[in-house]
């Protein structure tokens, strides 16, 4: 078989991304008297970065992550009560996604919970986890129009391809039976199956200005800290220090 078949065999194998360096890797392989196994293995290597890269590509364009709200640029020491060491552990060690378990994050605006929660996702995607990150208002909204066209279910199932949903300002979700209705319905779903990552400006005992039924309230808070990791970021807000830095 004559060589110059080699890039059609490569496109016909779905290697095309082996196409613009094999010819120089097999010189190199020349002038360095490599073994025939050592060329292919190279080969290799090219072909799973090259795959690896395109996983990562299409898992983040996917998350909809805030950018540059990563985790080795949130600054640890502007914030109380947070853990650095135990924030790191949750993101490298993931076994946590198993058995469902959440990630609560609360405190005031402007304290960073948005950058944590985005910068955990990151880490996740590059791990191989499928996330998706939305505004908790807007996830809300689309739920209940599909509950209003009768396919919430379907929505349901369609969101149980994500590993970890973040939800971003749980806070901001308006209290209207329609709205807690289909927040409870997500979180009921997701249960001891699939993990959640919430930020929120309310505590707990603020709860019920999310929720219109006291028992709804209860039955959600329960599902969610059952099995989860709370984070409470407390401090002034940096966004304010860095205005009033910016007016001296």
């Amino acid at each position: 078989m004559s060589v110059e078949t080699l890039p059609l065999l490569l496109k016909e194998l779905r290697l095309a991304s082996l196409l613009p360096h094999w010819e120089a890797l097999a010189e190199k392989a020349r002038e360095q008297h490599w073994p025939m196994e050592r060329y292919l293995a190279e080969l290799c290597q090219l072909e799973l970065s090259s795959r690896e890269q395109k996983r990562l590509q299409r898992g983040l364009k996917e998350a909809t992550l805030p950018i540059g709200k990563y985790l080795d640029t949130y600054d640890f020491n502007e914030v109380e009560g947070l853990s650095k060491e135990q924030v790191w552990h949750l993101a490298e060690h993931a076994q946590w996604l198993k058995t469902g378990d959440n990630i609560l994050l609360f405190g005031a605006s402007g304290l960073g919970k948005t950058h944590i929660a985005a910068g955990l996702g990151y880490r996740l995607v590059e791990q191989g986890h499928r996330v998706k990150f939305m505004s908790a208002s807007l996830l809300v909204q689309q739920l209940q129009k599909a509950k209003e066209e009768l396919r919430l279910s379907e929505a349901l199932v369609k969101l149980d391809k994500f590993a970890v949903l973040i939800l971003d300002d749980l806070g901001y979700v308006q209290k209207s039976t329609e709205e807690t209705s289909v927040l409870f319905e997500l979180i009921a779903h997701r249960y001891e199956r699939h993990s959640l990552i919430i930020t929120s400006n309310q505590s707990f005992e603020d709860w019920d200005k999310l929720f219109s039924d006291t028992v709804m309230t209860v039955a959600a808070i329960d599902r969610l800290i059952h099995h989860a990791k709370i984070l409470q970021c407390k401090g002034e807000s940096y966004r304010r220090k860095e205005a009033q830095n910016k007016l001296n």
